[in-house]
């Protein structure tokens, strides 16, 4: 009786020293668990896609000294929340030593790309725009007398009365154009270049090799001599006659924002001259005639330029 009893107390000692060794275990694989779950990244990021409709994005992360090491690699359909989880340790732990791309499908779109550095917890990439292939032109528009650049013009680019890309260049007269590709190459592009009225607009085709190109283009302002002013034309389609007389013939008609350099006026006549470029812009001519006072808007910021020529 006495050792059935030992027995029994060997037994169930040996199973309270089991079921301890179990629980001690499963608390250590709870921790581990719980350490791994916690050593995890979250890289988040938003899209935005205008009126463009991709079918599907790819979303890629990988080390930017090592391209072909992809960390993941996932695809995206619209309304999805753009959200990938990594093991904290495998980025790259130098400043912006990673890089997330972003690869619209289904048309004719550019591939975006971020750099970023290794955080804890969440990254967020912020938002990716989703933009046609385009060729690109580097634009330099300067000064056509003194080669300085100039500042922050408006840039427009037109096919057919469309606007296909609209920008402001920099303090130095740069930019970089995007035009579409899947525009109709058959058909000439034109240019608008407007300085607020410190040069006259600047209107012209340009040709837009595919891929990267550089374009430079000079911009003329009027000269002023002594009792000149400086004008610049209300509306499109105004006339600039050859005499003061209502109907005097029409030399040709006037752009808006064009400028006209102003030495008389008789009534409510003005007399000038106008600046015509020829030939591409390669060379240029002075017209001299008349235009109506109510057709025309005095630039003050040029009033007190003069220059004997």
């Amino acid at each position: 009786m006495v050792r059935a009893f030992k027995n029994t107390l060997i037994i169930f000692s040996s199973l309270l020293f089991c079921f301890a060794q179990q629980e001690d275990s499963l608390k250590v694989g709870l921790q581990s668990l719980k350490k791994i779950e916690s050593d995890v990244i979250i890289i988040s990021a938003e899209v935005r896609s205008g009126n463009l409709n991709p079918t599907a994005y790819r979303f890629s992360v990988f080390p930017r000294h090592r391209p072909s090491e992809v960390y993941i690699s996932r695809m995206f359909f619209p309304g999805d929340s753009l959200q990938v989880v990594l093991p904290e340790n495998i980025l790259d732990a130098d400043s912006l030593a990673n890089i997330a791309s972003l690869e619209p499908v289904g048309g004719s779109f550019e591939k975006s790309y971020k750099l970023f550095s290794k955080q804890s917890d969440v990254i967020d990439l912020g938002i990716f725009d989703v933009k046609k292939k385009s060729d690109i032109v580097k634009l330099s528009v300067v000064d056509g007398q003194t080669g300085s650049p100039v500042l922050k013009p408006t840039i427009k680019i037109f096919q057919l009365g469309k606007v296909l890309y609209q920008t402001v260049l920099d303090s130095s007269g740069y930019g970089r154009l995007r035009i579409p590709i899947d525009r109709n190459r058959e058909i000439p592009l034109y240019a608008l270049i407007d300085t607020d009225g410190r040069y006259p607009l600047w209107r012209g085709s340009i040709e837009v090799s595919q891929g990267v190109s550089s374009i430079t283009l000079a911009l003329n302002s009027m000269s002023l001599m002594i009792g000149e002013s400086l004008f610049r034309v209300r509306s499109d389609l105004t006339p600039f006659r050859k005499g003061p007389e209502n109907g005097s013939e029409i030399l040709f008609m006037l752009s808006k924002d064009d400028h006209i350099v102003i030495s008389r006026s008789a009534g409510n006549k003005l007399y000038g001259r106008v600046r015509l470029d020829l030939h591409t812009k390669k060379s240029s001519n002075f017209f001299h005639g008349w235009i109506r006072t109510k057709d025309v808007e005095y630039l003050e910021t040029f009033a007190t330029d003069t220059n004997h020529d």
